[in-house]
């Protein structure tokens, strides 16, 4: 058993982290896609920020607008 929490199921709420977590998908996802970093990988850290964190209706809307554009791209 970890002493943290990680990995319990449980959902954080750590808004700090998620919207520093949030900024940098999104200055990411501005950047030109490669290989290895492709919207599939994008996709996953979204999702993970959305099923490991507890998100404020804000955030909630940035991370759907996230999951929009990646369905648009390939990979």
């Amino acid at each position: 058993m970890q002493p943290n929490g990680y990995g319990s199921g449980q959902r954080l709420n750590a808004s700090h982290v998620v919207e520093s977590e949030l900024e940098h998908l999104e200055w990411a996802m501005r950047q030109p896609m490669v290989h290895l970093l492709n919207a599939c990988y994008w996709r996953r850290r979204v999702l993970g920020v959305q099923c490991g964190y507890e998100l404020t209706a804000q955030q909630g809307v940035r991370i759907e607008r996230m999951l929009k554009l990646l369905a648009s791209r390939p990979g």
